[in-house]
């Protein structure tokens, strides 16, 4: 799959960067439409900004005349996206040109395409051929269950519930062995234990916790929340920007993260620069006719940054 992607995208690339001024607006719609309808591409470019959720501020208020700089490879990503991305949202071929630019329309394009495409082509192309590509794969892991597994998964569960959350971690686990994914299960951190950390030459390690949701035992709303902060805490203390949690909804009701969402729609939590993506799998067997309409339990951002200061209170 990530090999036949990264031909797609290289073919793309390889249009685009030799293309003249004149279809450069043209491909760029399509290369948009292409990685729009791409889950794998949305959820790398998820990750990317939320990386680097310092540039995306300052980039809001920057001066669109003056050129953006990168402090690394990634961040100059981070910029390419944005740039690129505002100029295929209009439809004036010469939207891209600022002041910042010089020569002929010809001239400046290029100058443009080696600013703000090709960081953003070739950061894509490498995270792919590293097989990077965490939120993608929980998002995949979700799909597999829901569609095809569940209750195969929910007997997991099922057959012993005091072992169950473990069960489906080691479920979750060998998934993403098996796509390629390195990692140690439940290292020792400062705060407590991480459900999953990859750590195995990885460029970006995953921090994962994963949890329960059952609100008719002991494991409703606020043991989610705590779960949130527990994810908090591990980003901060492996000093990376982003965390995953993983949420098995074993009950009717249905959990609700009032909380921004990326394109497939995937909550997130963000807080100082810090970034948790909430994958729930549910695994309640039934359908809408038999099911009727589930009760709603609804988690706010507010409350997740009282558990995450009140969790801070408590640990100083």
């Amino acid at each position: 799959m990530l090999t036949d992607l990264r031909v797609k995208l290289r073919n793309r690339r390889s249009r685009i960067i030799s293309c003249d001024f004149d279809d450069f607006l043209p491909l760029t719609k399509q290369f948009f439409a292409f990685l729009d309808g791409n889950s794998v591409l949305k959820a790398l470019i998820a990750e990317l900004l939320a990386r680097n959720a310092q540039t995306v501020e300052v980039m809001k208020t920057a001066d669109p005349n003056e050129r953006m700089y990168g402090e690394n490879a990634e961040d100059a990503a981070a910029v390419g996206y944005l740039k690129w991305r505002e100029y295929s949202a209009q439809n004036s071929p010469h939207g891209f040109y600022s002041h910042a630019l010089t020569g002929d329309m010809g001239q400046a394009s290029a100058v443009y395409k080696d600013w703000y495409v090709e960081p953003l082509l070739e950061y894509l192309d490498e995270t792919l051929d590293d097989a990077n590509v965490i939120l993608a794969l929980l998002m995949r892991y979700k799909r597999k269950v829901e569609w095809y597994r569940r209750a195969e998964v929910r007997d997991i569960y099922q057959k012993d519930t005091g072992r169950g959350e473990w069960n489906l971690k080691q479920h979750m686990f060998e998934f993403l062995f098996d796509q390629g994914l390195p990692f140690h299960v439940e290292p020792v951190a400062a705060s407590g234990e991480p459900d999953i950390v990859s750590l195995d030459g990885s460029h970006h390690p995953l921090i994962g916790e994963v949890k329960i949701f059952d609100p008719d035992g002991s494991r409703g709303a606020p043991y989610i929340r705590k779960a949130f902060s527990q994810a908090y805490r591990y980003a901060l203390n492996y000093n990376e920007p982003i965390a995953y949690l993983i949420v098995f909804n074993v009950s009717k009701k249905q959990l609700r993260a009032d909380l921004p969402s990326t394109p497939d729609g995937v909550p997130r939590f963000e807080l100082n620069h810090k970034t948790i993506f909430l994958v729930t799998i549910d695994l309640y067997e039934g359908t809408a006719s038999t099911l009727g309409v589930a009760e709603m339990i609804t988690i706010a951002a507010s409350e997740l940054i009282h558990e995450v200061e009140e969790s801070t209170k408590s640990s100083t």
